[in-house]
C-alpha cells in the first residue's frame, strides 16, 4: 500500500494537460524535458512530487535554488584531501541525478547554471576542471522546471532547450473546483486511508507508463509523420530544427502510452500543443518590431 506522505498524481482533479505532458516526459527523454508554467496553486509542484510514485526505480534529484557550481557540478573533496594528502574529485548534484532533475522555480534559479544544466545534459557531459582538477563524466536526465511567470520570465534562448511547455491553469469550472476542494479535505483528514483509496489507480498508471518506456525505442517513425512534423514547425515559423525533433520524440512517447509501435498524425498532433507553443515566432515581416517588445510577447 502507499505509505509515503505524497498527494497521489492520481488524485489531482483537472490540469490533464500538464498530466499528459508529465507522461511524455517520463516516458521518453529525448523528448527534452518539460517546463511547467502558471500561478501559484495549481498543482504543478504537487504533480512533479506526485510523479515518484509512478516511475518505478527513476529517480527524482531537487535542484535547490541556492546551489553553488561546486554543489551542482562538483568539487575537490576536501575532507579526503586533508586526511590523505591527495586530491580527489567530489561529484556534484548532476552526477546523481538520475533519471529526473526537478527544479522549482526554474526562473529564479541563476540563468547561468541553468543554461549549464541544460547544456551538460544536451551534450551529455558534464566536465569539471577547477584547482588543477580535470573531470569527465557522461551525465542523462530529464529537466523538469515549473515557474510562476508573475515572478518572472525565463528569456527565449533558455526556453528553446526545454522540449515541451505547458501552462497550467485555475480551473473555472465550479464542479470540479468543488472537486477539489472535497478531495482537499478528505486528504487532510487522513492522508494515508485517502493515499490508499487511489493505490490501483496508481499502480495501473505506473504499469502503464514503465510499459510505454520500455517500448518508446522501437517506435517507428514514418516518412509522412517526418513531414507532417517538419511542416507543423515551418508554420510556427520555429528557429533551427530542434523543434521538429523534440515533436517526433514527443509523439513517439504518446504513441508508446497507446501501447502502439508506430506514430500517427493524432500524435504529432497532440505532441505540438506541448512542443510548439513557447517556440513560434511570427512571420518575418512582422519580425521587425522592437525586439524587447517581441520578446515579451
Amino acid at each position: 500500500m502507499l505509505t509515503n506522505a505524497i498527494y497521489p498524481f492520481v488524485a489531482v482533479v483537472g490540469q490533464e494537460q500538464l498530466k499528459k505532458a508529465l507522461q511524455i516526459a517520463l516516458v521518453n527523454q529525448k523528448a527534452g524535458g518539460l517546463l511547467i508554467g502558471g500561478e501559484k496553486g495549481t498543482a504543478k509542484s504537487t504533480l512533479v512530487r506526485a510523479a515518484k510514485e509512478i516511475i518505478g526505480t527513476q529517480k527524482i534529484v531537487d535542484l535547490p535554488l541556492n546551489a553553488t557550481e561546486d554543489m551542482l557540478f562538483g568539487s575537490i573533496d576536501i575532507e579526503y584531501a586533508v586526511s590523505k594528502g591527495e586530491r580527489r574529485f567530489l561529484p556534484g548534484i548532476l552526477s546523481r541525478a538520475g533519471n529526473i532533475l526537478y527544479i522549482d522555480e526554474a526562473n529564479l534559479l541563476r540563468q547561468e547554471l541553468l543554461t549549464a544544466v541544460l547544456d551538460a545534459n544536451a551534450s551529455g557531459i558534464n566536465q569539471v576542471e577547477r584547482d588543477g582538477i580535470s573531470f569527465t563524466h557522461s551525465v542523462s536526465y530529464t529537466v523538469i522546471g515549473t515557474m510562476n511567470p508573475e515572478e518572472g520570465v525565463l528569456p527565449g534562448h533558455i526556453l528553446d532547450r526545454f522540449g515541451m511547455y505547458v501552462d497550467a491553469q485555475s480551473e473555472k469550472d465550479v464542479v470540479i473546483r468543488t472537486e477539489i476542494i472535497r478531495r482537499s479535505l478528505a486528504c487532510g483528514f487522513d492522508i494515508q486511508s485517502f493515499r490508499n483509496s487511489y493505490f490501483n489507480e496508481t499502480e495501473k498508471l505506473a504499469a502503464k507508463i514503465a510499459l510505454a518506456r520500455s517500448i518508446v525505442e522501437e517506435i517507428e517513425v514514418s516518412e509522412a509523420m517526418m513531414q507532417l512534423a517538419a511542416q507543423m514547425c515551418a508554420q510556427a515559423f520555429c528557429a533551427g530544427h530542434k523543434a521538429e525533433i523534440y515533436l517526433l520524440e514527443a509523439a513517439k512517447a504518446i504513441a508508446a502510452l497507446a501501447e502502439r509501435n508506430y506514430v500517427l498524425p493524432k500524435d504529432v498532433e497532440e505532441a505540438a500543443m506541448f512542443v510548439l507553443p513557447h517556440r513560434m515566432r511570427k512571420p518575418p515581416e512582422q519580425q521587425q518590431e522592437n525586439p524587447k517588445q517581441q520578446e515579451e510577447e
